[in-house]
């Protein structure tokens, strides 16, 4: 049965207005590890978070793909650009599940990989090696993985980083979802719609998700747990800060404290890392 049906999808338009400014230097076929980050700033510079990120992907065998919505010149990389990185450019239209999006219809190859991520720069960090979080990834017996979930609405995985293991990316239910992506202008349509949307295409289809740091672990009841739980997810392990907290603190409880305790616990300042 086709995925396709009707005329031109927003996803196919995106993929039309979308431009390549960094080619992949191998076939991404030729992998089976890949990560797809989504990214945003309003300057062409790209922040140590998402540098590192990227890097420690790359150093963990991942072809990234950076798909950035920021406007203006080519991308500026202070640190270098990590081997193996790709970069498309398009507009800003969609969230982060229109690049996404874009990303798996631009390189369809990539649903094959037996482990795809896809993740996006909402972050501060990683303030250490994220090897250990990748192989809790890729040793997952689940067709899903995610870093945290939240009860805040209902129960779902955060979106912001999500595994896909063993080619369930290329299954009909995935494409269709992914293909489906639309632009809305409410960022909480896009919550309901899309982020809580994997959580029903796993009940519906009957695919199986582990979560790396459970909400009921951080013990915030229904709040977000990058949020209500920043301190309890750092004493876990987990070495990010959303950075929400940091361009404003009354986002979280504590916040005014994140960038000392970040600053104790990996010797590094915060501001540095936007």
């Amino acid at each position: 049965m086709s995925i396709r049906r009707g005329g031109p999808t927003f996803v196919d338009e995106m993929c039309a207005r979308t431009r390549m400014e960094l080619a992949p230097d191998t076939e991404l076929a030729e992998t089976d590890k890949v990560a797809i980050v989504a990214h945003f700033s309003r300057n062409p510079r790209v922040s140590l978070s998402v540098s590192r990120l990227v890097g420690e992907l790359s150093t963990n065998g991942y072809r990234c793909i950076v798909i950035s919505t920021s406007p203006g010149v080519p991308l500026d990389w202070p640190k270098g650009v990590p081997p193996g990185t790709t970069v498309l450019r398009r507009a800003n239209e969609g969230y982060d599940f229109g690049s996404w999006a874009v990303g798996l219809e631009t390189f369809p190859e990539v649903r094959r990989a037996r482990h795809v991520i896809l993740t996006n720069d909402s972050m501060a960090g990683p303030f250490e090696p994220i090897a250990p979080l990748l192989t809790a990834f890729e040793s997952a017996p689940t067709d899903l993985w995610a870093v945290t979930d939240s009860h805040q609405i209902t129960h779902h995985l955060q979106s912001y980083f999500v595994g896909f293991n063993h080619g369930v990316l290329e299954e009909a239910p995935w494409r269709r979802f992914y293909r489906g992506v639309r632009h809305l202008e409410d960022k909480m349509d896009i919550v309901m719609r899309y982020e809580l949307g994997l959580m029903r295409v796993c009940h519906t289809e009957g695919y199986p998700w582990t979560v790396q740091y459970r909400a009921s672990d951080v013990g915030v009841g229904h709040e977000n747990p990058t949020l209500a739980g920043w301190r309890q997810l750092l004493s876990l392990g987990f070495p990010f800060v959303k950075r929400t907290i940091i361009t404003d603190p009354s986002t979280a409880p504590g916040g005014d404290q994140v960038a000392a305790v970040v600053r104790r616990k990996y010797g590094t300042e915060l501001a540095e890392w936007l």
